[in-house]
């Protein structure tokens, strides 16, 4: 069984070619940027690293011909807010035109497909306002070119599900993290690497901050439980923690692991967080639960110690 992960060599796509190989599955990266790192070298037997480009849909019809390729992970994107304002035209074409390529592929070879969304097409659905969001809830204008891409595509696939009758289902995380994360900063990252360095760490505001985080290998987990069903029900799920985490209660774990560096924040919101994005509820994961069996297995401690270990590494 070959399953192809669309930027398999990145820190999402990473995570669930472990996860897959490690279940057995031969696992085809295919990446822009083929490079290997700690947890694709551990399966290097299972995992196959194919340079290659979801905006170039012959080339990755050709692959999936070649490899014998039964289901796609699509995880391939352009994610940062800045870069995509940076280069509007490249984002549109990696972030949509890519995946219209990869919805194309799974109709015309009856493919699995198992797309990677983000909860940040919510934008200010509900501003201020913590209750968990369903997945029915509809979102309002985007307020950022990556959302408002990631919408498109994610609405792209779910059309190929109703209409082509596509083995699809789209994935929401919110606030991605743990090992291999390297350029999408967030609280835990922000003051981790600083930590780590020794460095002290004060912000005035924002101890009272709170978000929803997803551990990468719960995600990657969800990705698992999702291929391994026949056809998942709803043509999108949210994929999270489940449950709000504040800044203050971040701050302690690190200090726990770091109790020679000086680290105070002080009460009320992060004002760059909400420059980023909306402060709203966390993903109502019930769905998920439900159709897929999803439980997340790593509280914030666990997937803190675990994210610091390979940190650590990294300086």
């Amino acid at each position: 069984m070959s399953i192809l992960i669309t930027g398999g060599c990145g820190f999402i796509g990473s995570h669930c070619a472990h996860k897959l190989a490690s279940e057995g599955f031969r696992v085809i990266c295919f990446d822009s940027k083929v490079r290997k790192n700690d947890y694709l070298s551990r399966l290097e037997d299972r995992v196959i690293l194919i340079p290659g480009d979801v905006q170039e849909g012959l080339q990755l019809m050709k692959i999936v011909n070649r490899e014998g390729v039964e289901a796609i992970v699509h995880a391939a994107a352009l994610p940062l807010e800045v870069k995509c304002r940076e280069r509007p035209e490249k984002a549109f074409n990696v972030n949509v035109v890519g995946t219209f390529n990869v919805a194309e592929v799974a109709r015309r070879k009856g493919l699995k497909l198992i797309n990677i969304s983000s909860q940040a097409i919510y934008g200010n659905l509900h501003e201020h306002d913590l209750t968990p969001i369903s997945e029915e809830e509809h979102p309002p204008p985007p307020i950022g070119v990556y959302p408002a891409q990631k919408l498109m595509g994610e609405t792209l696939i779910t059309s190929y599900r109703n209409v082509f009758g596509v083995n699809a289902v789209s994935l929401r995380p919110n606030w991605v993290y743990g090992p291999l994360q390297e350029t999408i900063e967030n609280p835990i990252s922000i003051i981790l690497k600083k930590a780590i360095k020794g460095e002290s760490f004060i912000l005035e505001h924002g101890g009272d901050h709170p978000l929803a985080y997803t551990y990468v290998k719960d995600l990657a987990n969800a990705v698992f439980l999702a291929y391994e069903k026949d056809r998942v029900e709803s043509s999108v799920l949210n994929i999270d923690s489940g449950q709000f985490v504040k800044v203050r209660e971040i701050v302690k774990i690190i200090e726990e692991l770091y109790p020679k560096v000086e680290i105070k924040v002080g009460p009320g919101l992060w004002p760059e967080l909400m420059r980023q994005a909306p402060l709203r509820g966390p993903g109502d994961i019930s769905k998920a639960r439900e159709e897929l069996g999803y439980t997340p297995k790593w509280p914030i401690d666990a997937g803190i110690r675990e994210y610091a270990r390979w940190l650590e590494g990294q300086f």
